[in-house]
């Protein structure tokens, strides 16, 4: 077995090492072999320097974007399991084996949940745990026929020959949401696992009512095409 796990980075030095040594734990901890991928996106801290001494390969991504930066990772790994998640250490990457174990089952696209983990306090604003994604995975799965609890998680693992099949265009946020359409319209085979949710160090790059008021129209969009 051989393991990819990319983060999309911009401005993360004080949290970006942490999270690639985790992830070279986890790799080991399964005995397989690995590499890890930072994509440095525009970053103006030391997160390039910290990655790579970490022992990261950083790629650097000049479009500005979480999903250029997923996209620039997913197409730079090279290995059977591709594991992709935040380099803000929100999320735990000793839990990769969780991941590798529901890939091993058969899954082609496993997704995190945060809302079946457990969420250390501060971790999500009230606003987005309460109200936001909720309302947003509902007109979701209402409108797609689907049942996920977390459709915005960043925790997420790949089969390397479902990840071919699925095409990626959105550079933003809605990344997220593109991903669990089209591979919806394949039909892969998702599952949907918990993961635990930690408070992050820096600033958050969300913009909670210009992100969320973009995803609802681009759900509603792709929906009507």
């Amino acid at each position: 077995m051989k393991i990819s796990v990319v983060m999309p980075c911009r401005n993360e030095e004080a949290t970006v090492g942490t999270c690639v040594k985790k992830a070279k734990i986890a790799i080991k901890k399964i005995g397989a072999d690995g590499e890890v991928i930072v994509v440095d996106n525009n970053s103006t801290d030391n997160s390039e320097k910290v990655a790579s001494g970490a022992g990261a390969a950083v790629v650097k991504q000049p479009i500005e974007g979480y999903g250029a930066s997923c996209i620039a990772g997913l197409n730079a790994a090279k290995w059977d399991y591709i594991i992709l998640a935040d380099s803000d250490n929100t999320y735990d990457f000793l839990e990769i084996p969780e991941f590798v174990r529901a890939l091993g089952e058969g899954n082609d696209f496993v997704i995190g949940s945060r809302f079946r983990g457990k969420m250390e306090k501060g971790s999500m604003k009230a606003l987005h745990k309460y109200i936001g994604n909720p309302f947003l995975n509902f007109i979701f799965n209402l409108l797609f026929s689907t049942s996920f609890t977390d459709t915005h998680c960043g925790f997420r693992a790949f089969r390397r020959e479902a990840l071919e099949k699925i095409t990626h265009e959105e550079n933003g946020m809605e990344f997220a949401l593109e991903t669990l359409i089209n591979a919806g319209k394949l039909n892969l085979k998702i599952k949907e696992i918990p993961v635990n949710y930690y408070r992050r160090k820096g600033i958050s790059k969300l913009n909670s009512f210009k992100d969320g008021f973009g995803h609802l129209v681009f759900i509603t969009r792709r929906k009507l095409t």
